[in-house]
């Protein structure tokens, strides 16, 4: 047997140094991951021998080798991708009312437009409402639309009365003309 020699004071700072590093260090990081003694005892415990795709454990996250290192908890699988439907655009109606009656003997006209609604019946039922605000008497609507132009006007000569109504202010001009009549500025709009 040979004989020891007593270690210098600043190695036993080591020593002591060391054995306090190991003793706080968890049996599987001293064994690598490897044996039976001091494994752990449950599974998600257990150290992996497969890189970890998380940040180190060591100082400065400088990456081990892989064995012994603890893998990162499982991410959470993002929430897919939803896309945003475009927004229903909300159905757009308009109309026309027209009535013709006499007083008299006069033949008297009215006419009525709508402007944008929600439905055809609101249409109409706006366009007859004009109407009868204008005087008419027996305002009926001549249909809904809900795409392009509705222009209506009315026109009179000596003895008639009457109204025309067309794509565009022109159109229903022209209608009203073509039927011999002196014609008033069309009213009316357009949805697109």
């Amino acid at each position: 047997m040979r004989n020891l020699r007593p270690l210098p004071p600043s190695a036993r700072v080591i020593a002591i140094a060391a054995a306090v590093v190991l003793a706080c260090l968890p049996s599987g990081a001293v064994a690598q991951g490897k044996g039976t003694a001091g494994t752990p005892s449950t599974p998600s415990e257990a150290p992996s021998d497969t890189p970890s795709t998380g940040p180190s454990d060591r100082p400065g996250g400088a990456r081990g080798s892989g064995v012994g290192t603890r893998t990162a908890p499982p991410q959470a699988e993002p929430a897919p991708v939803t896309r945003d439907e475009p927004p229903v655009e909300a159905e757009r109606w308009n109309s026309a009312a027209a009535a013709i009656w006499h007083v008299r003997g006069q033949v008297k006209v009215a006419i009525g437009y709508s402007g944008t609604r929600s439905s055809a019946d609101d249409a109409k039922a706006s366009a007859i409402e004009a109407c009868k605000s204008a005087g008419g008497q027996g305002c009926k609507a001549i249909g809904a639309w809900n795409a392009g132009c509705l222009y209506i006007t009315t026109g009179h000569t000596a003895k008639r009365a009457g109204w025309a109504s067309g794509a565009s202010s022109d159109a229903a001009t022209q209608k009203c003309k073509g039927d011999g009549f002196t014609c008033k500025p069309p009213i009316g709009g357009c949805l697109d």
